[in-house]
């Protein structure tokens, strides 16, 4: 199954999503940290507890990592109620399975709610509108929030068809990469933190990355 974490990182970077999918990636996130912050001040709980389900989740806990997004991080409370946490969507027929870090209601309809680090200056990210296309097209969801966890920021998004069909265009090309199609490099900003960097410049590119 292709994981919403693949998608996503093809979204960074095609290569990146390859090496995700092909071989373990090892790193301890600022993104891990974050979802481990977030959920325990939900749920009534404090940093300390936080840091002690990292550690029992991630073989990889880095505190520095850890360290550096619990200073970033920003708690506000939402006006929303939980209704359920780490909601796992499977699509047999699209062969993607994700997680919902927290499904919320307002009362009368109830939101998929995704999180993500830093809030651009309007709107959202790209890759955010994905999550919720995604969700979309599993499980019907018209509308996902995204909490901004370095802002403390709630965004709505609306899952228009566009979304939706950039959405499955990411998936396809998932899809091909899980087969073996390797993608064109490109250098960007993200290099300089890629755990698969010396890798990725050992890999010679291919004729068929053209078409990824």
């Amino acid at each position: 199954m292709i994981k919403l974490s693949h998608i996503t990182s093809y979204i960074t970077c095609p290569r990146l999503c390859y090496y995700r999918l092909h071989f373990e990636d090892e790193v301890f996130t600022e993104m891990n940290a974050v979802r481990e912050i977030y959920l325990s001040f939900r749920r009534g709980f404090d940093l300390k507890w936080a840091e002690e389900r990292a550690k029992a989740l991630y073989g990889n806990f880095d505190y520095e990592v850890f360290k550096k997004a619990s200073e970033k991080f920003v708690y506000r409370e939402i006006g929303l109620k939980t209704v359920e946490w780490d909601t796992v969507l499977k699509s047999e027929r699209l062969e993607v399975v994700m997680t919902i870090d927290e499904i919320v209601s307002d009362g009368q309809r109830e939101f998929p709610l995704f999180l993500s680090l830093n809030s651009p200056e309007e709107g959202i990210w790209f890759k955010d509108a994905i999550k919720a296309g995604i969700a979309g097209i599993i499980a019907g969801y018209d509308e996902s929030k995204i909490y901004y966890a370095y802002s403390g920021e709630l965004r709505d998004v609306e899952v228009s068809y566009g979304i939706k069909r950039k959405a499955l265009k990411l998936i396809e090309r998932v899809k091909m990469i899980k087969k073996g199609f390797l993608p064109e490099r490109r250098e960007s900003e993200y290099c300089k933190f890629c755990s698969f960097k010396e890798d990725c410049k050992a890999k010679p590119e291919t004729f068929a990355s053209k078409f990824l």
